[in-house]
């Protein structure tokens, strides 16, 4: 609804005998001033509608309410001034109240209740937040407004990742508890007490996304507590932090309310609407909607249009007199900033950025930080800055770090970000650095951090990029890390290879990470609380933690201003820190094809060129490195498979390391690595797995492992049916390589002492001590058999292989993840392990066929799945 719209509808008056208020809510303002006074055009829209609305149904009959991040993460105006111009601003305005939100905190308690709260002429509320002896709110919980002779309570509540979310350590460990229980808790008081008509939650949380009311609550548990769960008596519920849009109408018990989330940076106003009666003070009828703000004066046309100050007067010249003040006070605010923005502090040779346009063209909106899951020039020079100013205070830093979330704008070399709308820049201004770009760039005000950690907590802050099998965040790392992975491999072993400055990292050895306090906090530890972007890694086994109290944006201004001395300029660097290396078996014989094949070789990030090709030597432990050969990589410049290459005749221990080579403008290179021994004692590939192959890597894994040397004619018969016999064999193999038995007991009839598999088969029905497991892999059949010789299923194969593995705490579902495998049936426990294990994932139909024979692949397969993933 246009604001003109609006004003129009919020000039009806209330029935007869009954009378009209206006709650009004906006989330996530982000201090959202701007050099075209998005905050003026914002209040425009509230007054606009505040006056008609006022003006059919009583003067006072409107409660304006903010559901959170009023300020923090602003806009660079107001970021540079410490949101004092914001809080300004919304004094004007008449902000009645605000939920606290996550960014509110950025500057740490004492801030908000200290400075924040002198300026404010209004509360931030907080009623999950609480203190841990009392679980008394530390800040107020809930205020009550009498509006147009109706009570109003609002109640407000930060999210429950709070601690996530911004930096930990300035909430004094404090508590959070669960949101919705908290507001419900309030809800009841005030219901008791009856000191409010009408009560109103405003959470600083909401649904992932702006799809239908039933979609969004099935994929957020916490928008599904905070539809279904808050209280009855809550008459209208708003929500912020995610920057979504939507007004849904829901249904709790006998309450029918509006559940309502109003974008971001004040693009839209929340109106809801309450019809009361006029004697009982009941809510008997409501509507609520979305305005959107005031548009900004423009002239001209389509891509030739600017903004219009002229226009821009006449239009708060026409406006109400608070309108005028606040279009002064942003005005004071652009020219402070005006100073201090155009400040050139750097040259940039080229454009430095995150993977936003691959953001763009997946869900047609710039987002900070681009996708967040891949890797970045952006992340990267964010991560090499921050090592550079920390090494001036301990140059023993390893590495620097940054997460991608905290990256609030690009770099570039003729444009500016501009929250996504990419204006162009001065023509003086192209291929310069300014401070307001940097003030836009990190905005929240972290600090400069470096602890210690092992390199086994920095293998599982790698790790932590995936969760539950997805790559959902990267880090930005400094130049000296390197590293491989295989996407194939189980969660928390994706990782295959860490090197810094080319030498391995040793898990037991400790490092130095720089980085910036919200990735450096630990605060989290001990509590339910979640780690920042869910890396819990940088606090194990954390030492000797020290924040240098140097603000984040202050070492990017001072960075520019070095590089700038020292090189000239600031300019992408398009070397990958992170490839995927599948494939890789460790050993080769010499003269061997070597199997690995790399993939994600390239950035997304603007200026990025093509990989062209990979040049491989092999670097022995001692020696020269030997030349291997150079492959050219795939069309699509993402892969490149060295099959066609062979090991050298050189042995010993030693890596390859691989240069692969790409056509940007600085013809970067990016360097692989990958452990390899050569040796004449590693045995050659079966003929018929060769690399490439399907099955490979894990048919070679047997080789390596002694689970089997094939057939004597070399090869091993990938497609072939395995029979019980064998089955267990390569199972004893693996698992109790060292099991002897008496040869002159058969425990079937049908193996015979001497016969093949006599060994494997005794073990199998082993149900002494520390055989296998709790118990016998396999009794064999009713009438006293084995079968040796009989194909084992799909189904017996993984019953085999949970029977030996045993593992400890595994409850099967209630409802089985395939259609032709009953919860009822006889191996359902045994293959919902394997399937929640990621051992097995069945055929694209969906089914398992657990009576179909396995072949040797398949259980070369769920073997090697099994030794990956470490299953206690």
């Amino acid at each position: 609804m246009s604001t003109d719209e609006a004003v129009k509808a919020a000039a009806e008056p209330a029935a007869e005998g009954t009378e009209k208020i206006s709650i009004l809510s906006f989330n996530d303002f982000h201090g959202a001033l701007s050099e075209e006074y998005a905050g003026t055009l914002f209040s425009h829209t509230v007054e606009g509608y505040r006056t008609a609305f006022e003006t059919a149904n009583g003067e006072g009959s409107t409660l304006l309410t903010s559901a959170g991040d009023l300020i923090g993460a602003s806009a660079s105006v107001s970021n540079v001034q410490a949101d004092e111009p914001t809080l300004e601003i919304m004094n004007q305005l008449g902000l009645a109240v605000s939920a606290a939100g996550n960014h509110e905190f950025d500057k740490g308690l004492d801030d908000l209740t200290g400075r924040v709260a002198d300026i404010a002429d209004f509360n931030f509320l907080a009623a999950n937040f609480v203190d841990p002896e009392t679980k008394e709110p530390v800040i107020t919980d809930h205020e009550i407004f009498e509006v147009d002779g109706v009570d109003v309570a609002v109640i407000g509540a930060v999210p429950n990742n709070l601690y996530a979310t911004t930096t930990g350590s300035g909430l004094q460990g404090n508590e959070v508890i669960d949101l919705v229980e908290a507001v419900n808790g309030v809800a009841e008081e005030i219901e008791a007490a009856g000191t409010a008509d009408v009560i109103v939650a405003t959470y600083h949380d909401g649904a992932s996304g702006n799809g239908d009311l039933a979609t969004e609550v099935e994929n957020s548990a916490v928008f599904d507590s905070i539809v279904n769960g808050t209280d009855e008596s809550v008459d209208v519920i708003f929500n912020g932090h995610t920057h979504q849009t939507y007004n849904y109408e829901t249904t709790a018990g006998e309450t029918e309310r509006p559940v309502v989330q109003a974008g971001q940076s004040g693009n839209l106003l929340a109106t809801v609407e309450l019809t009361i009666d006029s004697e009982t003070k009941e809510v008997v009828d409501y509507s609520s909607d979305l305005v959107e703000r005031t548009p900004t004066p423009m002239t001209g046309a389509g891509d030739d249009a600017t903004f219009d100050p002229t226009a821009m007067d006449a239009l708060v010249a026409d406006s109400t007199e608070t309108v005028q003040a606040i279009y002064e006070t942003e005005q004071a605010a652009v020219a402070e900033f005006d100073e201090l923005k155009n400040t050139v502090i750097g040259e940039m040779d080229s454009s430095i950025t995150t993977d936003y346009q691959t953001r763009i063209e997946e869900s047609g909106a710039w987002r900070a930080g681009g996708t967040r899951r891949q890797e970045s020039t952006l992340g990267n020079w964010a991560a090499n800055a921050l090592k550079d100013r920390i090494s001036l205070s301990n140059p023993e830093v390893d590495l620097g770090v940054t997460n991608s979330g905290g990256l609030r704008a690009e770099l570039l070399h003729d444009r500016l970000t501009d929250g996504g709308k990419f204006p162009n820049k001065a023509a003086d201004m192209v291929g310069k650095v300014s401070l307001g770009e940097i003030l836009d760039l990190a905005p929240f005000g972290n600090t400069l951090t470096y602890f210690d950690i092992p390199g086994s907590s920095l293998k599982q802050v790698l790790e932590e990029n995936w969760q539950e099998g997805n790559k959902t965040l990267h880090l930005g790392w400094s130049e000296e890390l390197t590293w491989t992975y295989d996407e194939s491999r189980p969660q928390d072993d994706k990782v295959t290879g860490i090197w810094i400055s080319g030498e391995p990292v040793s898990m037991d050895e400790m490092y130095t990470i720089g980085t910036l306090s919200f990735l450096a906090d630990d605060s989290w530890v001990g509590t339910e609380n979640s780690a920042p972007d869910g890396y819990e890694g940088f606090a194990i086994g954390q030492e000797n933690k020290v924040d240098l109290g140097i603000m984040d944006n202050q070492a990017f201004q001072e960075y520019v201003q070095a590089e700038t001395a020292a090189a000239g300029d600031i300019r992408p660097d398009f070397a990958k820190k992170a490839v995927e290396v599948k494939g890789a078996t460790g050993t080769a014989a010499p003269g061997a094809q070597l199997s690995l094949t790399l993939e994600n070789l390239e950035m997304d990030s603007d200026g990025a060129g093509d990989a062209t090709s990979v040049s491989v030597a092999f670097q022995p432990a001692e020696g020269e490195a030997v030349e291997v050969g150079t492959v050219d990589v795939a069309a699509d410049g993402e892969s490149a498979d060295l099959s066609t290459l062979q090991a050298p005749e050189t042995t010993g221990v030693g890596e390859l390391v691989m240069t692969v080579a790409y056509d940007d403008a600085y013809e970067s290179t990016t360097e692989v690595r990958s452990a390899l021994t050569i040796g004449t004692d590693v045995p050659k590939d079966f003929t018929d797995n060769q690399p490439g192959s399907v099955y490979y890597a894990p048919v070679r894994w047997m080789q390596a492992a002694d689970v089997t040397t094939g057939y004597t004619d070399g090869t091993y018969r990938k497609a072939a049916e395995i029979t019980r016999g064998e089955s267990v064999a390569f199972l004893q193999r693996y698992l109790a390589p060292d099991y002897t038995t008496d040869p002159a007991e058969a425990v079937f009839p049908d193996v015979p002492a001497g016969a093949p598999h006599f060994t494997p088969i005794a073990w199998a029905a082993d149900d002494s001590d520390g055989a296998n497991g709790a118990g016998p892999v396999s009794e064999g059949y009713a009438d006293g058999t084995f079968r040796p010789g009989q194909d084992v299923t799909r189904a017996e194969f993984v019953t085999f292989l949970y029977r030996a593995a045993d593992p400890e705490g595994f409850t099967a579902p209630e409802v089985s993840v395939f259609p032709d495998v009953p919860s009822s049936g006889s191996y359902y426990e045994a293959i919902s392990w394997a399937a929640a294990e990621g051992l097995v994932n069945g055929y694209h139909g969906g089914e398992y066929r657990p009576y179909d024979p396995i072949s040797r692949g398949e259980v070369a397969k769920v073997m090697h799945q099994y030794d990956l993933t470490d299953i206690d």
